[in-house]
């Protein structure tokens, strides 16, 4: 108490409206029971003056203190009140918290980077090979914390954050492998939405409850991603379908959680300049409105399927199956049933004789003809979004398997000036024409830094290209190149990154996750190498038909078509397009062969073999 009274009196705060307390005498008192009656008798006695006392006198509360007080109190009552009875301000209140968790993550991240780097780091010598281990040892425990750090933030808000997370660990060719590595788990760790908001849902986009669509629904969902997931369920007239359905709570926090990342990216572009990463919340603002429409991904899966569909009539086989689609709101969508698997499901693969080299040569033909043909890319190719199945009765694929494409929410459409530059490019890369990459960098992705444009794009050292091994030898399991290593490369590829246009920024991400996957397939070396061909058999054909065109409408605008010196010069540049043309598709053909040959106990291979150790 005599430590109490102390703290307590410098607290006091005396106002001139309240009258001083009566001051009463000190006295003690005393109880004495009666052990006969059960009574008890009080006793008042004046106490002695010199000894001390705990007695004090009663101190009035002050009005302004009471009245913050009761203030405060109000508010927070309030505040809990219009919490559960007012959406708008549950809503205000709930964003405001995701923004704060957003903002902490980053702030401690970027803080932390800060101090390692220009504090933590100072006093280390640069070319020391004791040193150098030492600063790469804490750049990867920098970059491990870090990346844990945001991965939880990315978890905790969930929804769009998900989806973030998953593109940055598509990002091989920018950030370190701590970070990749990290946000990983993001791929397949989605929460489900209850059944209960399904339920609601339905109710408020359609109008009618589930069981009035469908005689039945699985309420568990066979597929969970970050922005939907998907149950089987039976229509009224018998037919199975899959209906894809878009998590709830996405679109009360989806334009606020834009904003955050876009915000969050101008700071640290703010705090770090040589750190360019606004390009990624600029495709964001971009895509995620489209791809949280699925009435855009309905339109998008009947066009890529009428597409395939013309090239076949055309003579060009594919495997490609896209799910027919039954009917479509902006949240729901309803389309066929698939049965199959995981493209990189290995024993499904070994259990129905299906080959990894086929698949990834159907693999390369298939967006190849997307890109340099159709012009209409799917961007997202992922394991997730592809299935594989037997080839079914009445299929025209060419193949013992169909490729079941997924989630057509993210496409890009190419114009044909970028088709053909990008087609240049490709084949100045694979023909190692280091004048002629240098140019088309240049025109095509706005940069001279040619050498490192070449490997974001082709996910290989510029050694390999440099040399013409890019279709020649595979790319080892040690060979990944970790362009984010080394000092200031970071920095290097953010910039390049943010020249670049958009069209290309997600031709970048879809390479990445087509070499990802040949990788999880496990392709043998003739597998990626097949890719490059295939790939350089279309981009000639792209370049031949664009030369082809030019030439016709010259022939109908021009005067001077009638005269024969015109004709002879125009028959000239054709017949040189089509020569050219021929000798890449046929020599790619040759490579193809000859690599099929060597991979297999075939008596050709037995005797080609022979007759070079003889004449050689």
């Amino acid at each position: 108490m005599p430590l109490i009274r102390p703290a307590c009196r410098g607290l006091i705060f005396r106002s001139n409206g309240f009258p001083r307390p009566t001051a009463f005498p000190r006295h003690s008192t005393l109880v004495r029971f009666n052990s006969t009656t059960g009574s008890a008798q009080t006793t008042a006695t004046p106490s002695n003056s010199s000894n001390k006392s705990f007695w004090r006198p009663p101190v009035a509360v002050p009005r302004r203190s009471f009245f913050k007080f009761a203030g405060g109190a109000a508010a927070l009552g309030a505040g809990v009140y219009l919490y559960n009875i007012s959406d708008t301000f549950r809503h205000n209140v709930l964003a405001v918290q995701r923004v704060m968790v957003a903002a902490e993550a980053v702030v401690v991240v970027g803080v932390d980077y800060k101090y390692t780097m220009d504090i933590t780091n100072r006093g280390l010598i640069e070319g020391n090979p004791e040193d150098d281990a030492e600063r790469a040892r804490r750049m990867s425990a920098l970059h491990t914390r870090s990346a844990n750090r945001l991965r939880e933030m990315l978890s905790k808000n969930g929804g769009i954050y998900i989806k973030l997370g998953q593109h940055l660990a598509s990002l091989k060719y920018l950030l370190p492998d701590e970070w990749t590595t990290a946000m990983e788990p993001l791929q397949d760790r989605c929460t489900p939405s209850s059944i209960e908001s399904i339920q609601a849902l339905f109710m408020s986009d359609i109008g009618a409850p589930i069981s009035s669509i469908f005689s039945s629904f699985d309420l568990v969902p066979i597929g969970v991603a970050s922005l939907a997931q998907v149950h089987k369920a039976t229509l009224l007239d018998g037919r199975e379908v899959a209906v894809k359905i878009q998590h709830p709570a996405l679109q009360e926090f989806s334009t606020v959680d834009i904003r955050t990342v876009a915000a969050l990216t101008h700071v640290v572009a703010y705090v770090f300049p040589e750190f360019e990463f606004t390009w990624l919340s600029e495709e964001m603002q971009t895509s995620l409105p489209k791809e949280l429409n699925f009435d855009f991904e309905a339109a998008n899966a009947a066009r890529v399927a009428t597409n395939f569909d013309s090239a076949r009539k055309e003579g060009s086989k594919s495997t490609i199956k896209i799910p027919d689609v039954i009917w479509s709101r902006k949240r729901v969508l309803v389309m066929e049933f698939m049965v199959g698997s995981r493209i990189d499901d290995l024993q499904y693969l070994q259990d129905h004789n299906i080959r990894v080299s086929e698949i990834s040569n159907e693999m390369a033909r298939t967006f190849s003809q997307m890109i340099y043909k159709d012009g209409f890319v799917h961007c997202d190719p992922h394991p997730g979004n592809l299935m594989i199945r037997p080839t079914p009765a009445g299929s025209s694929s060419p193949r013992n398997f169909e490729i079941i494409l997924l989630d057509h929410g993210l496409y890009r459409e190419l114009t044909p000036e970028f088709r053909l530059d990008y087609a240049h490019l490709w084949t100045a890369i694979i023909a190692s024409d280091e004048q002629e990459i240098k140019y088309r960098a240049l025109k095509l992705g706005g940069t001279d830094a040619y050498q490192l444009f070449s490997s974001i794009l082709t996910g290989r050292d510029w050694s390999v290209v440099q040399n013409a091994e890019l279709s020649k030898k595979a790319r080892a399991k040690d060979e990944l190149v970790n362009l984010a290593d080394g000092p200031g490369s970071i920095a290097d590829i953010a910039g390049i990154l943010a020249k670049v246009p958009r069209d290309l920024l997600l031709l970048f991400k879809t390479n990445d996750l087509l070499r990802a996957l040949d990788e999880d397939l496990g392709a043998d070396d003739g597998s990626q190498m097949r890719t490059f061909a295939v790939m350089g058999q279309y981009c000639a054909q792209a370049i031949y038909e664009a030369e082809r065109s030019a030439i016709q409408s010259s022939l109908v605008v021009s005067s001077k078509a009638t005269t024969v010196s015109f004709l002879a010069r125009t028959l000239s540049s054709w017949f040189k397009a089509y020569c050219s043309y021929l000798h890449t598709v046929i020599s790619l053909d040759l490579f193809v062969w000859w690599i099929d040959v060597t991979q297999s106990d075939a008596l050709v291979h037995k005797i080609l073999v022979c007759v070079g150790s003889l004449l050689f």
